[in-house]
């Protein structure tokens, strides 16, 4: 389960880092297509001032969205943090013990029970044994009525 878990959230963290990717490239996109947009659809009125700062703006908000684009990126090819996709190890020997102990008890209980199944049907085949010698047994004649069958015939 431990380790299930571990690959649904990186899973879920890897989806959001490549949404995270096209979101920026989406960006970066239209801040180029906002940049490149002819400053002739602008009015002449317009002061130079503030069309240089205008300019400027775009253009660090562009570089700030490349470098994180960038990063981004490099991190999905090349992850930093190796570790995450680790095999987890029993860390905690306590825990690791105790699964080990249910197991081992749990083998032994299906071991007993397995034995009390074949001790009951022994019973049963016992018990079975004994009825049918019983029934066996009492149709058999009584030395008493062999004395009287013999006295019959000597008569």
């Amino acid at each position: 389960r431990l380790l299930q878990s571990a690959l649904a959230r990186g899973q879920v963290q890897y989806t959001a880092r490549t949404d995270d990717v096209r979101i920026l490239a989406i960006k970066v996109r239209d801040l180029q297509r906002r940049q490149e947009a002819p400053l002739a659809a602008r009015t002449s009125a317009d002061d130079p001032r503030v069309l240089r700062q205008d300019l400027l703006r775009a253009t660090k908000e562009l570089l700030k969205e490349k470098v994180k684009v960038k990063a981004l990126s490099e991190e999905l090819e090349n992850p930093m943090n190796v570790h995450r996709w680790r095999q987890l190890q029993g860390t905690d020997p306590a825990t690791f013990e105790m699964i080990k102990k249910v197991q081992m008890s749990q083998q032994r209980l299906m071991k007993k029970a397995e034995e009390v199944l074949e001790r009951d049907m022994l019973i049963e085949e016992k018990t079975q044994e004994y009825n049918y010698l019983k029934e066996s047994l009492a149709r058999v004649p009584t030395s008493s009525a062999i004395k009287r069958a013999n006295k019959s015939k000597s008569i």
